[in-house]
């Protein structure tokens, strides 16, 4: 009984939001970090502006001594892009690699991304109330 509540709780507490279609960074993405980013920031989903909306969360960016994080939204996919979200590793001699995320084409050419057309809010933290950037 206690697996069955447990798997219930999990499930009112999960959303599903439409995101975009997903690649991997290429190889050249990734930089040496000294330490990996922090938990996520909280975030408010507003509603979507359009039916064709896809989510982005929010995610924490490398800035060369900090990370600083980047609020998610609803953005509007353009045609032949696809999203890699954030990744870290350690090598075999124990470096921490870190690739933001970013948007490629499927031949995994970096492009830019779409702009947020209805961004989330972020509930105010000690370090963080008013240091959040935008996409």
């Amino acid at each position: 009984m206690l697996g069955v509540m447990s798997n219930l709780l999990l499930g009112a507490c999960a959303s599903v939001l439409p995101g975009p279609p997903r690649i991997t960074h290429p190889q050249s993405a990734y930089e040496e970090v000294p330490y990996p980013p922090p938990a996520a920031l909280v975030e408010v989903v507003p509603p979507s502006p359009a039916s064709l909306s896809v989510w982005l969360d929010g995610d924490w960016r490398w800035q060369g001594k900090f990370y600083l994080w980047r609020r998610g939204g609803w953005v509007d996919v353009p045609s032949g892009s696809y999203f890699a979200d954030w990744q870290s590793y350690y090598t075999g001699e124990g470096r921490l690699m870190f690739a933001r995320s970013a948007w490629y084409t499927l031949d995994r050419t970096r492009i830019r991304g779409p702009k947020i057309r209805s961004a989330a809010s972020s509930l105010p933290s000690e370090a963080h109330s008013e240091f959040q950037a935008t996409r």
